[in-house]
């Protein structure tokens, strides 16, 4: 198979090109990441390190009734979900080794030695100006965080609604259970459904209607 891009095919699963999805053996099927992520995950340096925890804190403030984030490694959570280097970046949050690192210096040590204020401050300032690393940050955070079991068991302690909350069920959604769209499919989808444009919906007089038995 040829490589679209001229770079190596990511590793642990990811193809060299991404098939059409919806095709048997597609990117979908074929192309999932690693359960887990990488089987050796991207090293950071001990001020990258420190940066990744600073802003775990910082997108999940620290609360006694919950495990603090920069006390789950995140910092190899995140190495397990960044791309390496000379890889093609194809799994959301589509964070590569370079960029994050490089995004990663750019905070550096005065955001770690920040206080709250200047933490969030700062991550609001990359959120405003849509910077890749906002999302990347955000992401492998709050996606790290809650896969750890003493998450799920202050879930299971704290949230009334979360007595039997157990984790993430389907790592891969529902990639198994879901048909594939085909043409034949579409064409009936256009045949015998409908819809209603947003210009043409009305709304419904319930004034009349009674709430009482």
């Amino acid at each position: 198979m040829n490589n679209a891009l001229g770079e190596k095919p990511a590793p642990f699963g990811a193809p060299e090109t991404t098939a059409t999805p919806g095709e048997a053996g597609g990117f979908f099927e074929s192309g999932r990441p690693r359960l887990g992520g990488l089987q050796n995950p991207v090293r950071f340096d001990d001020t990258q390190a420190a940066v990744i925890n600073a802003a775990a804190d910082t997108i999940i403030p620290p609360h006694p009734d919950w495990p603090t984030a920069s006390e789950l490694d995140l910092v190899t959570f995140v190495g397990r979900y960044t791309t390496p280097s000379g890889f093609q970046n194809k799994h959301f949050p589509f964070a590569g080794e370079d960029e994050l690192k490089a995004g990663l210096d750019r905070l550096g040590r005065s955001f770690v030695d920040g206080d709250t204020t200047a933490r969030t401050e700062a991550i609001a300032a990359l959120e405003k100006a849509g910077d890749p690393l906002f999302e990347q940050l955000r992401a492998l955070v709050y996606y790290g965080y809650y896969s750890r079991p003493v998450v799920t068991q202050a879930i299971n302690r704290n949230l009334p609604a979360g007595r039997d909350y157990h984790g993430p069920p389907l790592p891969y959604g529902y990639l198994q259970t879901t048909e594939p769209w085909d043409e034949d499919l579409l064409t009936q989808a256009q045949e015998n459904g409908s819809y209603l444009e947003t210009s043409d919906v009305v709304r419904v007089d319930l004034s009349q209607l009674s709430w009482t038995k």
